[in-house]
């Protein structure tokens, strides 16, 4: 098993934020967590990558405790892209090259240049290596800092609303290159998402969290509207196009559409 999780929770201060989370994912699998704001989904991602530490349970990478790991274990082994990007000063070939880190002991060597490089072509990123992030699109932006996560190659990549604040097409690439990368490196992921629609396109597995807690959790016959409805509180019906799951929401009381 490439992540399990048993007993996991977290508190701020006296406030639990999550309650005895469990769970199992399998290399090779992409895990969208789903949940209103303020369900604990940017918290449950931080702790397993041990930015913060959780208050019970444990959770194991390939069988090995992530909570006795040193910091530069973990980000050899853990990619994680955030919400918000700090480096917006370097070049895009820079900030890439901050994911060779948890190698680089005096100086980057041939290889860390090398899979930077490599990184950036895959990524369709090689064409603007010498600009400066501050001046990239959103949606530039986020590929940069996805493509500096898989430059750290990974066993697992933890990405926090990747597609937030992106047009349609940009997160349809965006996520069509995390797809790519689990898929076509042998990696697993796990991903705070919005959109229900995008998860249920590119997710195996689903994980949806209420009050801090699981709610529902496992393949896509997990996603169904009662579910939705009781994490979400909107009534949506599940549909397919062309041979991709869509989910409509009704409006918030559960009648019918609004018209005009």
């Amino acid at each position: 098993m490439m992540l399990s999780i048993a007993g996991l929770q977290f508190n701020y201060n006296s406030h639990a934020v999550l309650r005895d989370i469990h769970l199992e994912l399998k290399q090779g699998q992409i895990l969208a967590v789903l949940g209103v704001n303020g369900a604990g989904k940017s918290t449950f991602l931080k702790c397993i990558n041990r930015i913060l530490r959780g208050k019970g349970g444990s959770i194991r990478l390939h069988g090995e405790d992530v909570l006795s790991m040193k910091g530069d274990e973990i980000a050899r082994h853990m990619g994680y892209v955030p919400q918000r990007y700090g480096e917006e000063e370097l070049a895009v070939f820079d900030a890439v090259l901050l994911g060779r880190k948890p190698y680089i002991k005096w100086k980057a060597e041939e290889r860390d240049l090398q899979i930077v490089e490599t990184t950036l072509k895959q990524m369709a990123l090689d064409s603007i290596a010498m600009r400066p992030v501050s001046t990239l699109s959103g949606g530039e932006m986020q590929k940069v800092i996805l493509a500096r996560a898989l430059a750290q190659e990974p066993d697992l990549l933890l990405l926090d609303e990747p597609t937030s604040n992106l047009d349609l097409k940009n997160q349809l690439e965006v996520m069509g290159l995390v797809h790519t990368a689990v898929k076509g490196r042998g990696l697993s992921a796990v991903i705070c998402l919005h959109d229900i629609n995008l998860a249920l396109r590119y997710a195996d597995r689903f994980l949806m969290l209420k009050d801090g807690r699981v709610h529902t959790q496992g393949d896509r016959t997990a996603v169904t509207p009662e579910a939705i409805h009781q994490v979400y509180g909107v009534r949506v019906v599940l549909g397919e196009v062309q041979g991709y799951p869509i989910v409509v929401a009704l409006n918030g009381n559960g009648g019918k559409p609004v018209n005009g």
